[in-house]
């Protein structure tokens, strides 16, 4: 995660690394039109960030329970929830939440604004992006797979691209393994960077071939499937949905890292509420805390959960 080389240039780095990840999660998104829970994850991390300068596992686990069990007694307004997330909120209804021994993907998308936010501070990078994914994750698979999304993120938001991301990565995954106890973690990471530039079917044939846990796998998948420093985003995207690796996961992940790096601009399919994310990208990478002025998360998950039902989402494209 070296950024000195890069800071003037990137001074407001990663400012499209929501959009972005918003893009990868409609490309997979099918017949549905909208994005699901895995965004919806990383907004609620996005306002946690602002409004408390940081990231307190009590308070993200509260944040995360408030989509499911608004205090007003309103409905859920999570869309199409994995079993592992829904298992997740279920067990609030029994006391505290506690997090489990889950693999899932799924959940390294919340840790996109977590390497926009800390991006020039890598230490407690580390920090939040481990206590983050230990909110439901209690694997260090999970702790180490969920930070090096985060430090590729940070990464890229200052231009980098190529070997250097992944070196980065396993610079990150060596940190993360040595607070978790599974320095081990960072191989994986390590044999990647022969498969810089390797065409990416070519190169999800062979990381399958390593049998991984599926969230490690997708984590050494991203990094390097973004790491091409590519003109058309859109298109290392299209590629990255078309391998067999997890793509539900793994093309919102890449999208946030391509993102961050080339910054905001139009991608060519629909997003809702693209505006929003832009602007929490804006926001995030300015380190502002200002959150009173933008829409509240739950209203707007509200308002695009009932279009989907009337079909009016598609009537306002």
């Amino acid at each position: 995660m070296e950024t000195s080389r890069h800071t003037a240039t990137y001074e407001a780095g990663g400012e499209g690394a929501m959009l972005g990840a918003a893009a990868g999660e409609l490309l997979v998104a099918g017949t549905r039109g909208a994005y699901g829970f895995g965004m919806q994850q990383a907004v609620l991390v996005a306002y946690h960030l602002m409004r408390h300068d940081g990231l307190d596992p009590a308070g993200l686990t509260a944040d995360l329970l408030e989509f499911a069990f608004p205090a007003d007694g309103r409905k859920s307004v999570y869309r199409w929830p994995e079993k592992w997330f829904s298992a997740f909120l279920e067990a609030s209804r029994y006391g505290a939440p506690a997090p489990m021994p889950f693999q899932s993907p799924s959940a390294l998308i919340r840790m996109v604004p977590v390497g926009v936010w800390f991006r020039k501070d890598p230490a407690a990078l580390v920090e939040a992006a481990i206590a983050g994914m230990r909110v439901t994750h209690t694997l260090p698979e999970a702790a180490v797979a969920g930070t090096v999304v985060a430090g590729a993120v940070a990464a890229a938001g200052f231009g980098q691209s190529g070997r250097d991301l992944v070196l980065g990565a396993v610079e990150v995954a060596a940190r993360a393994g040595g607070v978790t106890g599974r320095s081990d973690l960072a191989d994986p990471f390590a044999d990647a960077l022969p498969l810089v530039g390797v065409p990416q079917r070519e190169a999800a044939e062979t990381i399958a071939s390593w049998d991984l846990p599926s969230i490690v796998e997708t984590a050494v998948a991203a990094v390097l499937f973004a790491a091409p420093g590519f003109e058309r985003p859109d298109v290392l995207l299209r590629e990255a949905a078309g391998t067999a690796l997890h793509t539900t996961s793994l093309t919102p992940i890449v999208g946030a890292i391509v993102a961050a790096r080339s910054g905001l601009h139009s991608w060519p399919w629909p997003i809702p509420n693209d505006l929003w994310f832009a602007e929490i990208g804006r926001r995030l990478a300015r380190r502002n805390r200002v959150t009173e002025d933008l829409p509240d998360p739950y209203a707007v998950e509200e308002v695009l959960g009932y279009e989907l039902e009337t079909g009016t989402l598609i009537e306002r494209r």
